[in-house]
């Protein structure tokens, strides 16, 4: 389902993923091969997303499929299968550091291209809200780009608590180096007050429970990520 801004059709409801790839994707409609952080903040997006979606279960820093993945998250199959047949080789639960390691450690995008050629056609196929910078390359209009930074910028700030999905987003575009571009100094500031706050609660909320596992988590993806940085 679309609806129009500024004479543009752009998809409602978009995932994590989605989200997380229109706003770190560059000017040129790829990842930069010097800062692997950023992608490993894209596979952790998709992990999460399949986590909250119960498709995985995350269990010590360990992955494993627990349910088919939905047609509503076909963009993601590629990340799916590779979880699914790494525990399958392996007879247990594999590593998450494992699966990034397989897009940042690479000698080739060649897998990281097959996620974001997902993503591309999942939100847009007939790509009225995407530019084509290349082969196989493209890049979020401008109008996208806004309206997806207006609503977070919306959610995070709101008075009542944020959801899940906007605290998932903020941390990995924050770790990222992203955030910024998006939110002024205040906001910033404001946000990880807020962020403070509910990890500091002595009630294990939903919420705050979320927070702790993604903080575990994202933290070993990143860490897998950024040893191929800068190299």
């Amino acid at each position: 389902m679309h609806f129009i801004r500024g004479g543009i059709h752009f998809m409602k409801d978009l995932s994590l993923t989605q989200k997380f790839f229109i706003c770190t994707v560059n000017e040129k409609g790829n990842f930069s091969s010097y800062d692997q952080v950023p992608v490993a903040c894209l596979i952790a997006a998709g992990v999460l997303e399949m986590y909250m979606g119960k498709c995985i279960t995350i269990e010590r820093k360990r992955l494993s499929i627990t349910e088919k993945l939905p047609e509503s998250m076909r963009y993601l199959k590629s990340l799916y299968d590779m979880i699914e047949q790494e525990t399958a080789n392996r007879g247990k639960p594999v590593k998450a550091e494992k699966i990034v390691e397989k897009y940042t450690g690479a000698f080739t995008d060649k897998k990281l291209r097959e996620l974001t050629d997902s993503l591309v056609q999942s939100m847009d196929e007939d790509t009225r809200s995407l530019e084509k910078m290349g082969k196989g390359k493209y890049r979020p209009k401008r109008e996208l780009l806004f309206d997806v930074a207006d609503n977070l910028r919306t959610e995070l700030l709101r008075n009542d608590l944020p959801s899940k999905d906007a605290i998932v987003f903020a941390d990995l575009l924050d770790r990222a180096g992203h955030l910024k571009e998006y939110l002024s100094k205040y906001e910033m500031k404001e946000l990880k007050k807020r962020l403070h706050e509910i990890r500091k609660n002595k009630e294990e909320s939903a919420v705050k429970k979320t927070i702790r596992q993604i903080d575990e988590l994202v933290d070993t993806l990143v860490s897998a990520g950024s040893v191929f940085s800068d190299v």
